[in-house]
């Protein structure tokens, strides 16, 4: 898809200008931005970001262990599930009692099955109730009502595609932080 314009104006210069190639279900390392041609080519593109930047180590994980370096690379060619809490910034202090917790969740095109919410740690995850499916490449919303007692608080969200794929909880590690997805922890104070 090509993108020439963002909230009814033209494509402004920090997002691409003049236009902005958008693949959906990839990251933003395949998103070309300052478009002005497209050259149609018979093998493997073999430029500096995708044949030594732009890479994942070749294991079913796509992760080694932390402060290695991989033995083999391949390019990003998938896009891990992700979620976030868009409704309180790290750090918010807000009213004791409820509250309105929402977000959004998105994956490489599977679509989003579930989305779930702790604020004790983990020891439990309630789910929240999901947006309307807009589309296998587009983001979901999701909202939970939570009550918080007075204090500081740890909030967790978590989602689930339709293949079954989950965030983790703790993160996969590769050289250039690539496709991470760990589960964010929003810290607030209701006070």
């Amino acid at each position: 898809m090509l993108a020439y314009g963002m909230n009814g104006n033209d494509l402004p210069l920090l997002n691409g200008f003049p236009l902005r190639l958008v693949v959906p279900g990839y990251y933003g390392t395949y998103w070309v931005k300052h478009l002005n041609e497209i050259t149609i080519i018979d093998n493997v593109f073999d430029g500096f970001w995708m044949k030594s930047a732009y890479r994942i180590p070749d294991t079913p994980c796509n992760c080694v262990e932390p402060g290695t370096a991989p033995k083999a690379t391949i390019p990003i060619g998938r896009f891990t599930v992700r979620s976030f809490i868009t409704s309180l910034a790290d750090g918010a202090r807000l009213k004791p009692g409820s509250t309105m917790l929402k977000g959004i969740a998105f994956d490489g095109g599977k679509g989003i099955r579930e989305v779930a919410v702790t604020i004790d740690g983990g020891k439990t995850w309630t789910p929240a109730k999901l947006g309307k499916d807009l589309g296998k490449y587009s983001f979901r919303e999701w909202k939970l009502p939570i009550k918080l007692a007075a204090g500081p608080h740890e909030l967790q969200v978590r989602a689930t595609n339709n293949a079954g794929d989950t965030q983790p909880t703790e993160p996969l590690w590769n050289p250039a932080g690539y496709l991470r997805n760990v589960v964010e922890t929003v810290r607030v104070t209701a006070a």
